[in-house]
């Protein structure tokens, strides 16, 4: 007798991490392999259970994707992508990669060494505006419902059933879309 499964508890993101490790290791002893491999996984369930992506979200994840998948095709690793002037249209976005290093602080935090290298986090202090315009709708929160959700209204938005910038350009056979995504990102490093 099988009973209910919890699926948030079926930690597949080290399962596939073991047998990724596994197959790299055969193809190490059959000699087609020579790197080393330490995954460092993360457990994604908060998200899952997050409201279905909208239009926006769609663009712009498959921006990031393709963008990350060029960028390794063409031997840029250490680098997060980036995408500028998001408010406009998907098709002025602007593409490109920094560097993690460049994102790195010597600069002590806490729980970590002098020597080591943290990425700074952005701290608010109570006093700073963004807090108490945030802290000033508190007493509207206790007696109004700012809580209920309007429903899933991103299958009804604006270009629901589109098919976006990225995808439409991956379509195209006859362009050639790693030149154009590398053309982007010497632009924004320019």
């Amino acid at each position: 007798m099988m009973g209910d499964i919890n699926l948030s508890m079926l930690e597949t993101e080290k399962l596939i991490a073991y047998f990724v490790g596994e197959e790299l290791e055969q193809r190490k002893k059959a000699g087609e392999y020579k790197g080393s491999f330490a995954p460092v996984t993360h457990f994604f369930g908060y998200q899952g259970r997050a409201a279905h992506p909208s239009f926006f979200d769609c663009c712009l994840g498959s921006t990031l994707g393709f963008a990350a998948g060029v960028a390794l095709d063409n031997g840029v690793n250490c680098s997060a992508i980036a995408v500028k002037d998001l408010t406009k249209h998907p098709s002025e976005w602007r593409v490109g990669t920094v560097p993690v290093l460049s994102m790195l602080r010597s600069h002590p935090k806490v729980g970590y060494k002098r020597q080591q290298l943290v990425v700074p986090s952005q701290e608010l202090e109570l006093t700073d505006l963004p807090y108490q315009v945030f802290k000033s709708q508190e007493r509207h929160w206790r007696t109004d419902d700012k809580y209920c959700n309007p429903g899933p209204i991103q299958f009804h938005d604006v270009g629901f059933n589109s098919v976006s910038m990225t995808l439409q350009a991956v379509d195209k056979a006859d362009s050639n879309i790693t030149a154009e995504i590398k053309g982007l990102c010497n632009a924004i490093h320019n």
